[in-house]
């Protein structure tokens, strides 16, 4: 499954608080109206990216959609990086979390996280260290 990010999904996903700093922002920098959509799409474009790296098949189509396993990691950095924009600041756990969806992002880039097509739809997929050993 391939959900599609959009302006109305990350605002649906946005604390209160930073939705509150979000629209005022807007309001106090007409010109940044369409910059969480161009957030998303250069996010969703390096996953998609990351992805055909590896060889993974990605569906033609809606720029913005990523594999649900990336759903979290990807909604994560573009929040990460709209707080950035508008100059909130960052708590140690939102540092951590994108910290970790970033790792992620480079594992997938590197093939260290391959990710394959199954009946449950594109999911990580993992090789046991025993196993790899035993069958190079």
């Amino acid at each position: 499954m391939w959900p599609i990010l959009t302006v109305a999904y990350l605002e649906s996903v946005m604390s209160p608080a930073l939705y509150a700093s979000y629209l005022q922002w807007r309001t106090d920098n007409p010109g940044k109206s369409g910059r969480l959509y161009a957030l998303i799409l250069q996010i969703a474009t390096e996953f998609r990216s990351a992805l055909r790296a590896n060889g993974t098949p990605v569906p033609v189509g809606d720029e913005t959609a990523v594999p649900s396993a990336c759903l979290r990691h990807a909604q994560t950095i573009i929040l990460y990086e709209l707080k950035r924009e508008i100059g909130l600041p960052f708590t140690e756990g939102e540092n951590n979390m994108v910290l970790r969806s970033d790792m992620f992002l480079r594992n997938v880039w590197t093939g260290n996280i391959p990710l394959s097509r199954d009946t449950g739809g594109l999911s990580p997929s993992y090789v046991a260290q025993a196993a790899a050993i035993e069958n190079p």
